[in-house]
């Protein structure tokens, strides 16, 4: 294993580790995509429309918060990573603890707890409950809470910001959270 400036001298060892750049994690991101945003969306959808239950977006946006930091906890991976046969490793090449699965996940957690109580006081005001076009409703969101709009922005930002450490950090191709967490994406055996 190359010299990483990142970690202590200490940390270092020699490891047959197979680091894993963009291709393969935008592929397994994809597949993740459609696991989990495409069924969460549409409940999401569904729920916005219909139902307009606040604790309904709560449990669905739980759900969509744990799945990484859980599935990387236990397995190592999602089921995208899976997929694609790469895994997430701690610096020295072995199982990732819980904290760090929970700081991989440090900007998709911070966003939805961030959007919770927008979403609360959405989900509680009389003149948006009385629209019952979609698209009349996601606008009326909008205008009526641009904090939402302010979050998103944050959040594209900062997903450029780690395409482009990710990008600039070979052999190694760590993104921010990465650096955060001190994890690789590796080849899986």
């Amino acid at each position: 294993m190359q010299n990483d400036p990142f970690i202590e001298a200490e940390e270092q060892q020699e490891t047959s580790l197979v680091y894993k750049g963009f291709g393969p994690r935008l592929g397994a991101y994809l597949l993740d995509m459609l696991f989990l945003v495409v069924p969460i969306g549409a409940l999401n959808v569904y729920n916005l429309i219909y139902l307009r239950s606040f604790w309904l977006y709560v449990l669905v946006s739980l759900i969509a918060m744990a799945y990484k930091p859980v599935l990387e906890g236990l397995y190592g991976a999602t089921w995208g990573k899976m997929i694609v046969y790469i895994k997430v490793v701690a610096y020295d090449g072995g199982k990732i603890n819980t904290a760090q699965a929970i700081l991989r996940s440090i900007f998709t957690i911070s966003q939805t707890l961030f959007m919770l109580p927008v979403y609360y006081f959405m989900f509680n005001d009389s003149y948006l409950l009385e629209i019952e076009n979609y698209f009349e409703f996601s606008s009326a969101m909008s205008e009526r809470y641009p904090l939402i709009n302010v979050i998103s922005g944050v959040s594209a930002l900062i997903t450029f910001a780690e395409i482009i450490a990710l990008l600039m950090d070979q052999p190694y191709w760590r993104a921010i959270h990465d650096r955060i967490a001190k994890t690789y994406v590796v080849e899986s055996e």
